[in-house]
């Protein structure tokens, strides 16, 4: 039976802005969820709502008081999300990207000279560059930057490969959660255990920003040592990274203003953020919380332990029905065949059945003959059908593919099996229309 019946699919939907039509009042389908989800009218409702104080936290009177809760709320309401063990360990940033930067700003000076960085193919840039270019600015460090490979047939990081790297020199392993390219889950997990057993030392650092709208995220149980997301991929907005980071990292010492907190988690934070890009995340939170009550109805959320239950049954629901969404887009629906079937379509990722189980919802693809961006444009205009086409910032990637770029479609549980038929139709006659033009 389906995790999500037609009255929940119709619920979800009526929770967010443009699930069905965009700001323009035209009607489409949205498969860009990877460059930035769709946004939950909570969370858009209380930007509005504290965009109003101009006051930051600190102060003796209310509307300081005010702020002072909202950023308690929001490091918590992150804690409960990714499982974190203190809210304590909880930052925010500009983005993804600026906060990798400043890990690697504070992480790499403190490596023993002639530490061995790994990095991963299967990554966004955001989580390759800062640790090179860190590396080569301590050049007398003499870091030695290495780069796991990912299986074809999986989209996974290889472990064999990683493995083969392993040794006491490793100091660090930077590694997404998930491809955005190859909507593959890299096995967290077993990644760490292999740091244990041929690198203890090692840090190991996480991107999740493609994961963190797809499934549940504990990082105690993954046992890493940072863990990055954008509000934006998950329901929010843009404008706010959250970190969670482990004491070993948190103690490290790292840029800060003079009289700025010398403590975590404040210590890592540059100026103030604006208590209206912190006020959606726990929203987010209680979206996810209703999700898992409705689902799961036994579950409550009398407090910090029920509704962390209720938001990991929400994030478990999505994954559940998400592998709905992957097996209709590379098997079809109905008589209309999936990616997999369509002729002159090449399809990078997990494919086999034995892999599904780490896909998510994201499908980078190309069409025989057609440029990427071609495709982007005839889905928009003759169908009303947002997907994305370029190098999506993972160029070691596409690099390691044989690709300078592609299509990506990806999708997330608003969207629908009616959606992904409309799709395959519409690349299914693109397809046909290019070999016949050939």
């Amino acid at each position: 039976m389906a995790i999500f019946s037609p009255q929940t699919v119709k619920a979800i939907r009526s929770r967010f802005w443009y699930v069905a039509e965009d700001s323009g009042g035209r009607s489409r389908i949205f498969f860009d969820n990877a460059a930035g989800s769709l946004v939950l009218k909570r969370a858009h409702a209380v930007i509005e709502q504290y965009a109003r104080l101009s006051s930051y936290g600190g102060g003796y009177f209310p509307d300081a008081s005010v702020v002072d809760h909202l950023m308690e709320r929001a490091r918590q309401s992150v804690a409960t999300l990714l499982n974190a063990p203190s809210p304590a360990s909880i930052f925010t940033g500009e983005s993804a990207t600026a906060v990798l930067k400043r890990l690697a700003e504070a992480i790499l000076p403190s490596l023993p000279d002639g530490s061995t960085l790994i990095v991963s193919a299967t990554d966004h840039n955001a989580n390759i560059d800062p640790w090179r270019r860190m590396a080569e600015q301590l050049a007398s460090k003499r870091f030695d930057v290495k780069q796991v490979t990912f299986s074809p047939t999986t989209g996974t990081a290889d472990l064999d490969h990683l493995e083969s790297l392993l040794d006491e020199h490793v100091g660090l392993v930077a590694v997404s959660h998930a491809s955005n390219v190859l909507g593959a889950e890299n096995p967290i997990v077993e990644i760490r255990h292999l740091l244990d057993q041929k690198a203890p030392e090692a840090l190991l650092i996480v991107d999740g920003v493609h994961f963190i709208p797809h499934g549940p995220a504990d990082v105690q149980a993954l046992g890493v040592d940072a863990y990055v997301f954008s509000s934006y991929k998950i329901f929010a907005q843009r404008g706010t990274c959250f970190a969670y980071a482990s004491d070993r990292v948190l103690r490290l010492p790292h840029y800060r203003l003079t009289p700025a907190p010398d403590a975590p988690p404040e210590s890592w934070e540059w100026g103030f953020r604006n208590p209206a890009d912190l006020a959606p995340i726990a929203e987010v939170v209680q979206y996810l919380a209703w999700l898992g009550q409705r689902c799961f109805p036994s579950a409550s959320t009398e407090d910090r332990r029920d509704l962390q239950q209720c938001v990991r049954r929400g994030q478990t629901a999505i994954r559940q029905y998400e592998h709905e969404l992957v097996r209709a887009m590379l098997d079809g629906v109905g008589h209309t065949p999936g990616l997999l079937a369509i002729d002159g379509i090449t399809v990078y990722g997990a494919q086999h059945p034995t892999t599904i189980h780490l896909k998510e919802p994201t499908f980078s693809f190309n069409i025989k003959g057609l440029p990427s961006d071609n495709v982007e444009k005839i889905l928009w205009d003759q169908y009303r059908i947002a997907v994305r086409a370029g190098d999506h910032y993972a160029r070691e990637t596409l690099n390691h593919l044989g690709i300078t770029d592609c299509v990506r479609a990806s999708l997330a549980h608003y969207n629908t099996i009616e959606e992904v038929e409309k799709f395959l139709m519409a690349v299914q006659q693109i397809a046909r229309h290019e070999h016949r033009r050939r």
